[in-house]
């Protein structure tokens, strides 16, 4: 891939893949990875996959990496700002619905396209909400607060009871029998739920030297949830279909 961003001149000391650093070099950033360049050696690229956290300083940034590896780069005020474009890009989130089955596609039943379509609907809606809000944002700790494991189980819980109203709309006994029929159905999902709340306290409160990787796990417990729905949803619209 190309290079880009602006190439900065920094001192870069410390321990990388069990190698002592200590040599002048320029800075970049890749799509995917920071670039070193030095003078009399092969480029180094260190992928962001690879970097656990990173801290910005007023003119340094520390680069902590896999294996209590460290790196700390110094010699500029552009360092923190770059420090931010970093975060942009190694944080962004991925696509969360690709390769789900249900998500977008509601199979048809005995109650015709519209109550299976409505049903389909209100059941992902908190999650295609969770998922525009956090559209373009990089910084971990505000995707986890905007993606609330607790906000979405309550969502997901008035999901369940709207979705027994529409079928039993005068029958209250049998609202609340559907309802729980559905929240076991769904008991995957929010068991899954349960685990992204902790995965994003993590993010939360964690450390710097830690953030990357926290958040990595925590992008594995979001998608981890939308797989739950989407396997909830068979079941689910089987229920609505049939009744």
């Amino acid at each position: 891939m190309t290079v880009i961003e602006q190439r900065l001149a920094v001192r870069a000391v410390g321990i990388v893949r069990g190698r002592d650093v200590d040599a002048n070099a320029e800075l970049s950033l890749d799509h995917d990875a920071l670039v070193l360049d030095w003078a009399n050696a092969a480029a180094w690229r260190l992928d962001f996959d690879g970097i656990e956290g990173v801290a910005p300083g007023a003119t340094s940034l520390t680069v902590y990496l896999r294996d209590h590896d460290v790196l700390e780069l110094t010699g500029s005020e552009a360092l923190r700002p770059f420090a931010l474009a970093v975060m942009d890009r190694a944080c962004r989130m991925p696509e969360l619905t690709r390769g789900l089955k249900s998500f977008g596609a509601p199979r048809y039943g005995a109650r015709g396209p519209s109550a299976l379509q409505s049903a389909h609907d209100t059941w992902f809606a908190p999650l295609l909400a969770a998922r525009k809000a956090v559209h373009g944002v990089s910084d971990p700790q505000r995707q986890a607060a905007l993606m609330d494991g607790t906000v979405l189980s309550a969502a997901l819980t008035e999901s369940a009871a709207r979705i027994a109203a529409t079928i039993a709309p005068d029958n209250a006994a049998e609202q609340r029998a559907m309802e729980a029929a559905i929240e076991d159905e769904a008991a995957d999902t929010f068991a899954a739920l349960d685990a992204l709340q902790a995965a994003s306290e993590t993010v939360r409160t964690g450390e710097m030297d830690t953030r990357f990787a926290d958040w990595r796990r925590w992008v594995t417990a979001v998608s981890a949830v939308f797989a739950a729905a989407d396997e909830a949803w068979v079941g689910i619209g089987e229920m609505v279909g049939d009744s």
